[in-house]
């Protein structure tokens, strides 16, 4: 029989206490066969306290963690090794859902709370005690506001949602998720109107006293705070401003909702410029008299009362615009703020092809003022494949491409082959 290996400058121990001595050791001891619901807290995580005792006054807080305040230890951290952070037996957010089982759909579906979404759970609640029910972190408005920093600032606000002021957000938000937008507890609409009735008398004078019952609260309001009076949105049409809803509404008839016009016809009262009766080329809502697909009516978030920034306002009918460009290999830069895609087209009507602000020379040098190449343009300049003046836009497509500098073709050798074979029409000589 070979001897076992020993350990260099380790010495070899011999276990020479006897079985039945050990089981009469354990016999004596006064925990031996206790029933484990009867013993003391901690006493299977008496071990890992005599270390950890920070966590000894972190489980003895109001609201302890369950498995904390059992001593069990183990069931959340591996004794010896592990390969997640703070020993954890698993990920945050499958360790919290091992126990939690019940809420691994729910948490899954709807508008989910970022965190949650992240499986980050401890943003929120702490892990062995807290003094706050849900072993919150902190409560109210303070929680909120580690993560919403930028909603701090509104507190100061001309007027602020007594809510928001007070710190009641989950009066109106649900902490993991919802079916509702902004994890809103119900529809934004009736969730309003558990506050304010709309038949509130005084409710129907702030609106000179056309009924605001089925209409869309958030449309108008700011639901946290707002630099206007009565929580207006920041950008507001200026008769809805100055309170002259007669402008817009029949307000002396039974039914006050009702406008005195319909579509482009209620808008060309006043905006008789558009579109220009110069321009060719009209985009298609103006000339379908479809307003309301890129401006609202009362009140709004963003300046010309758009109905969302200007590029997501354009992107809702033009998405492919913004897929070619992701999928391109070289696109034009979006560097602007927004990147408002108004700076190289005109929103309601134009002259020029594409809607183009002006022409496809001269909008690119707008921001290209310093481009020199030697290449031909104008409209004395003839591509042979369209009988057109050449511009920019006949070599480049500014929303992308395969090939560098957002070129039509390769530049080596094939997009120049598409007009300079034989006659050199482009240039209108011979190629030499």
């Amino acid at each position: 029989m070979s001897a076992t290996p020993r350990s260099p400058g380790r010495p070899l121990l011999f276990l020479t206490i006897p079985v039945g001595l050990l089981l009469a050791s354990f016999a004596l001891d006064g925990r031996a066969g206790q029933d484990p619901a009867a013993a003391p807290p901690h006493a299977a995580g008496d071990s890992c306290l005599r270390c950890h005792e920070p966590l000894v006054e972190m489980i003895a807080r109001s609201v302890p963690h369950a498995p904390a305040a059992q001593g069990e230890c183990t069931g959340c951290h591996a004794p010896h090794a592990a390969r997640y952070e703070h020993m954890l037996n698993k990920r945050e957010r499958a360790l919290c859902f091992s126990c939690h089982a019940d809420e691994v759909l729910s948490f899954q579906t709807g508008s989910v709370h970022t965190p949650i979404r992240k499986g980050e759970c401890t943003g929120c609640h702490e892990v062995h005690g807290s003094e706050h029910s849900g072993l919150l972190v902190t409560e109210g408005n303070e929680l909120c506001f580690t993560c919403h920093e930028h909603k701090l600032a509104q507190k100061a606000f001309t007027t602020v949602h007594e809510p928001f002021v007070e710190g009641e957000c989950l009066d109106c938000h649900a902490a993991h998720n919802s079916p509702h937008e902004s994890q809103l507890m119900s529809p934004a609409d009736s969730l309003c109107r558990l506050c304010h009735e709309p038949t509130d008398e005084n409710l129907v004078d702030a609106h000179q006293g056309i009924p605001v019952g089925g209409t869309r609260c958030l449309d108008c309001h700011d639901a946290h705070a707002s630099t206007t009076g009565a929580l207006l949105l920041p950008f507001t049409h200026e008769p809805f401003a100055e309170g002259m809803c007669d402008g817009c509404h029949l307000v002396d008839s039974d039914n006050p909702q009702v406008p005195v016009a319909t579509g482009a016809r209620l808008c060309k009262l006043c905006h008789r410029e558009v579109p220009r009766p110069s321009d060719t080329l009209v985009h298609d809502p103006v000339a379908e008299g479809n307003c309301g697909a890129c401006h609202v009516a009362h009140a709004g978030k963003v300046a010309k009362l758009l109905v969302a920034a200007p590029r997501q306002t354009c992107l809702k009918c033009h998405a492919e615009v913004e897929q070619r460009r992701k999928a391109a290999r070289t696109a034009h830069p979006v560097r602007v703020e927004n990147g408002s895609c108004t700076i190289c087209h005109q929103p309601h009507s134009s002259t020029e092809e594409h809607m183009l602000t002006s022409g496809g020379i001269r909008t690119c040098l707008a921001c290209h003022e310093d481009m020199r190449h030697g290449h031909p343009l104008g409209s004395d300049r003839i591509d042979p494949r369209t009988g057109e003046g050449i511009t920019c836009v006949t070599c480049h497509d500014p929303h992308g491409t395969d090939f560098p500098y957002q070129l039509r073709g390769d530049q080596s050798r094939g997009l120049c082959l598409e007009c300079h074979i034989g006659g050199g029409a482009a240039h209108g000589g011979d190629e030499r």
